[in-house]
C-alpha cells in the first residue's frame, strides 16, 4: 500500500502532523543540497584557484632552471677552450675533460657533447650521439647558428644545442642532455598533499606524489605563451587527493546533518501546535455533525474561525434544517408528512395516557383521484392536492394536526376533545370544502372525499392501531358511495385486511400470467351468425378458480394495474383472433375494451401499433370499446386519444351508452362507428316502458348518425325480435353465448365452419 493510500487511513491531526513534518524535513533537505552545493562549488572554485597558483609557481621555477641551464650552456660553447678544442686537435684530451667535469657540477647534467660543424664528436660522454644527417634540429642549429632546446618524443630528456661560433662563423654545437625529473625536483618543494605531472605530447614525462589507488581532484594548468615549458610542449598536471579535497565538505555535511536534526525535532513539535491549531475547528465541526446527527445540538455554526470553515459550518446548518424539513414534511404541500404526524401521534398517546384527555385521528381520501390525474394530468392533480391542503387547515383549529400520508391520503390529528360533538363539527366543516366547486386552470369541477375516524383509546391503544383502523373505516366510507365519513367498527379490519390481500395477489397474477382472455360472441340476429366477438378477462385464481370481474376491476382501476391487464389481455387477444383468421374461420370484428387510465398512458398508441405489429392482424378486424361514462369525464382529451387510434384504421365503440349522460354534441363529435346499449336498458325493455322507449331513442340516434347499434344483455328471443323489429339486428348475451375461452369456442366455429 502507497504512503498515499496508508495516510488516508490516519485522522486527520495525524494527517496534518504528517504532512508538516514531511514538509519539514522536505525544506531542510533541500535547503542541505543547496548549501552543500554552494559549498562545493565555492570550495572547487577556491581549489581550482589554489591550484592555478601553485602551478604558475611550478611554471615560473621550472622555467627559471630550464633558462638557467640553457644560459649556461650557451656560456659554455663561448669559453675559448671549447673553441680552441675544435682547431687544436691535441689539446682537447688535454682542456675539454676538466671544462666539461667543472660544467656539469650542480646541474644534473645528464650527457654533454661537442661535434664539429660536419656534427662528428669530437667530444662526448653519450655512446650514440645522432649524426648530422639524422638530426634536424642538429642540422638547423648549426646551418642557422641559433639555440635549439627540445624535448625527444616518448622521452623526458631536455636536450639543449648550442651552437659554437669563431669569428661570427660556426664551428660546431655542444650538445647538452638534462634529465626533467631532475630539473624539476631540484626546483620544487616536497608538498605530499599536492601531485605534480608533467606532460610531453600526452606522454608522462615526470610524476611527484601521485599514487595509483588514490581519487584526486585534478586540474590541467596552461601557462603564458612566452614560457619555455609552453614552447617545449609540456602540460602541468596538478590535483589533490579527494579525501583532502573533500574533507572540509564534511565537516559541513555534518553540522548540516546535526542542524537539520535539531531542526526537525523543532519542526515536529512544532507540527503538533500547529496541527491542534488546524485541525481544532475541524474537530469542532465534526464532533458539532454527530451531535447534530445525535439529534443532541442543533447547529454546527458559528466556529469563531471567521473562514470558508466557517461557511462550511453555516452551510450544514442550513442544509440540516433543509433536509429535516424535508424529512418532516410533504414537499408538495408543506403539510407534516407521515414520519412527523406519526411522531405527533405518538407524542399525543403518551399525553393522552397521562391527561386522560381524548383525540381522534381522521384519514381523509380524496374519491376518484385517480380519474383527475389520468384526466388532466399530474400537474392538474398536484395544484388539487396542495389547495385542498390549505382549505383542510383552515377546518381545525391551531392545535389540531393536518398531514399528507402520500398520494390523495390526508390524516388529521384532533386533540384535546371534550365530546364527540367536537369531532362532528370538524367533520362538518371538512364536508362543507368538498360541496363547493374546486377551480384549477379555469377549469371548474367537483370531487369529493372518503374519511375514516378513530378515537383513542376506543379504536387502538397505539400508532399503527389508530392509522390502520382509520384507513379500514375510510375504506367502509367508500363502499357508502364515497362522500361521507364513517367510525371504526371491528368487522372493518377483517375488510381492509382483505383488500390488502387481494391487491397483493393481484399483482402476483401478473407474474404468473394468470388472466386469461374469454370470448363472447357477437351475432347477426335474423341469421344467428357469428360477426364478431367481445374479448373479457378473466382471473383463474389456482386457489379460488375463477374471480369474478367486478371482484378485482376496480380495484386494479385504483391501483393502477388495470394498464397491464388491459395490455396483456390486448395483446393475447389479437394473436388469438388472427390465429382464428389464418384457420380460415369467419370471426368478424375482435372487439377489446379500453378503459380510460390506458386511453391516457403516454405510450398507449405506440402499444397499440407493436400490439398490432406482432400478432399481425389488420386493423379491419379491430374495434375498440370505450364507456360513454369514462369518455365523458373529459370529453376533449377523449376525442383526441380516440381519433389517433381512428387514424390507424381501428373501428371504434361506445359501450354502455345511454348511462354517461352525454350530450349529441359530443356523440357527433366523437370518431366512432357504433353504438353498444347498455344490457340495463334491454332486460327490462318488454316490461318498462321508460326502458322501451330510451332503447328505441338509442337506436333512432345511431342510425341518423349513421351509426351501427349492437345491444348487449339479450336472453330471450322476445327481447331480440323487439330489437330486430326496431331495427338493431346486432346483439351479445347468455341469449346466444356465455363467454368462454378460446379453446371452447374453437371448437364452436369448427362446428359451423
Amino acid at each position: 500500500m502507497g504512503f498515499l493510500q496508508k495516510l488516508a487511513f490516519k485522522s486527520i491531526r495525524e494527517r496534518v502532523i504528517i504532512l508538516i513534518s514531511t514538509l519539514i524535513a522536505l525544506a531542510i533537505f533541500l535547503i542541505t543540497l543547496i548549501v552543500l552545493f554552494i559549498v562545493n562549488n565555492n570550495m572547487s572554485n577556491q581549489m581550482d584557484t589554489l591550484l592555478k597558483t601553485r602551478a604558475h609557481s611550478i611554471y615560473e621555477k621550472i622555467d627559471q632552471r630550464i633558462g638557467y641551464l640553457i644560459d649556461n650552456s650557451v656560456l659554455l660553447t663561448k669559453n675559448e677552450l671549447i673553441i680552441n678544442s675544435l682547431i687544436d686537435k691535441n689539446g682537447r684530451k688535454t682542456y675539454l675533460p676538466p671544462l666539461v667535469e667543472n660544467f656539469m657540477k650542480g646541474k644534473d647534467v645528464l650527457y654533454l657533447n661537442i661535434v664539429d660543424f660536419d656534427g662528428r664528436a669530437i667530444f662526448q660522454t653519450q655512446e650514440n650521439i645522432p649524426l648530422y644527417n639524422e638530426s634536424s634540429r642538429l642540422r638547423a642549429a648549426l646551418a642557422l647558428g641559433k639555440v635549439s632546446y627540445f624535448i625527444e618524443d616518448n622521452d623526458d630528456k631536455l636536450v639543449i644545442i648550442a651552437p659554437i661560433e669563431y669569428y661570427n662563423t660556426t664551428q660546431g654545437a655542444a650538445i647538452v642532455v638534462f634529465k626533467i625529473d631532475e630539473i624539476a625536483n631540484r626546483v620544487l618543494t616536497n608538498n605530499t598533499d599536492i601531485y605534480i605531472k608533467l606532460f610531453h605530447n600526452e606522454q608522462n614525462i615526470f610524476s611527484r606524489n601521485f599514487d595509483e589507488d588514490i581519487t584526486y581532484h585534478s586540474s590541467v594548468q596552461d601557462t603564458h605563451q612566452d614560457s619555455l615549458l609552453k614552447q617545449l610542449g609540456v602540460v602541468l598536471q596538478i590535483g589533490v587527493p579527494t579525501n583532502i579535497y573533500l574533507a572540509p565538505l564534511k565537516e559541513i555535511l555534518l553540522k548540516l546533518i546535526l542542524v537539520g536534526l535539531v531542526f526537525t525535532v523543532v519542526g515536529i513539535i512544532l507540527s503538533n501546535l500547529l496541527a491542534d491549531t488546524i485541525t481544532q475547528p475541524i474537530l469542532t465541526l465534526v464532533n458539532r455533525v454527530k451531535n447534530v446527527e445525535n439529534k443532541s445540538e442543533v447547529f454546527c455554526s458559528p466556529l469563531g474561525t471567521n473562514d470558508e470553515l466557517e461557511e462550511l459550518a453555516k452551510a450544514f446548518d442550513e442544509r440540516s434544517l433543509l433536509l429535516q424539513h424535508q424529512a418532516q414534511y410533504d414537499s408538495l404541500t408543506d403539510l407534516p408528512n407521515r414520519l412527523l404526524f406519526l411522531d405527533r401521534l405518538e407524542q399525543s398517546i403518551k399525553n393522552s395516557v397521562r391527561t386522560k384527555e381524548k383525540f381522534a385521528v381522521l384519514f381523509i381520501d380524496l374519491d376518484h383521484f385517480k380519474e383527475i390525474n389520468d384526466s388532466f394530468g399530474h400537474h392538474f392533480g398536484d395544484k388539487l392536492l396542495m389547495i385542498v391542503g390549505e382549505y383542510l387547515q383552515r377546518a381545525v383549529r391551531v392545535s389540531d394536526s393536518v398531514a399528507r400520508m402520500g398520494g390523495d391520503e390526508f390524516t388529521i390529528l384532533l386533540s384535546n376533545l371534550d365530546n364527540q360533538h367536537d369531532i362532528l363539527s370538524i367533520l362538518q366543516k371538512i364536508m362543507n370544502i368538498f360541496k363547493e366547486p374546486f377551480i384549477i386552470s379555469h377549469h371548474q369541477f367537483y370531487i369529493t372525499c372518503s374519511i375514516g375516524i378513530t378515537l383513542f383509546p376506543l379504536h387502538g391503544k397505539t400508532s399503527e392501531e389508530l392509522l390502520k383502523n382509520s384507513d379500514a373505516a375510510m375504506y367502509k366510507a367508500k363502499e357508502k358511495g364515497r362522500n361521507t365519513y364513517q367510525f371504526y367498527t371491528n368487522d372493518m379490519t377483517e375488510k381492509a385486511f382483505e383488500r390488502i390481500t387481494l391487491e397483493t395477489q393481484l399483482r402476483q397474477a401478473l407474474v404468473n400470467q394468470e388472466f386469461e382472455v374469454y370470448y363472447q360472441p357477437q351475432v347477426d340476429i335474423p341469421s344467428s351468425k357469428i360477426i364478431g366477438m367481445e374479448a373479457l378477462v378473466r382471473w383463474n385464481h389456482p386457489k379460488m378458480g375463477l374471480v369474478p370481474p367486478f371482484k378485482f376491476i376496480p380495484l386494479a382501476e385504483d391501483t393502477g394495474l388495470i394498464v397491464e391487464i388491459d395490455r396483456q389481455v390486448m395483446l393475447d387477444s389479437m394473436k388469438q383472433f388472427q390465429q382464428w383468421i389464418n384457420d380460415c374461420f369467419d370471426v368478424g370484428t375482435l372487439s377489446i375494451n379500453l378503459s380510460i387510465v390506458q386511453l391516457n398512458q403516454e405510450d398507449f398508441i405506440e402499444f397499440v401499433k407493436k400490439a398490432i405489429n406482432v400478432s399481425k392482424i389488420s386493423t379491419d378486424n379491430l374495434m375498440f370499446e370505450v364507456t360513454e361514462t369514462q369518455v365523458m369525464k373529459n370529453p376533449e382529451h377523449a376525442i383526441i386519444m380516440l381519433q389517433k387510434l381512428k387514424d390507424l384504421g381501428i373501428r371504434l365503440a361506445i359501450d354502455d351508452f345511454g348511462t354517461g349522460h352525454s350530450s349529441l354534441a359530443y356523440i357527433k363529435r366523437l370518431p366512432i362507428d357504433k353504438l353498444k346499449i347498455d344490457q340495463s336498458f334491454i332486460m327490462d325493455a318488454l316490461v318498462d316502458k321508460d326502458d322501451q322507449e330510451l332503447t328505441k331513442a338509442i337506436i333512432s340516434i345511431g342510425k341518423n348518425l349513421n351509426l351501427e347499434v349492437i345491444a348487449e344483455g339479450v336472453e330471450t328471443q322476445q327481447i331480440a325480435e323487439f330489437l330486430v323489429s326496431n331495427g338493431c339486428t346486432e346483439a351479445q348475451g347468455y341469449f346466444y353465448y356465455k363467454p368462454i375461452n378460446s379453446e371452447t369456442l374453437t371448437e364452436i366455429l369448427k362446428s359451423q365452419h
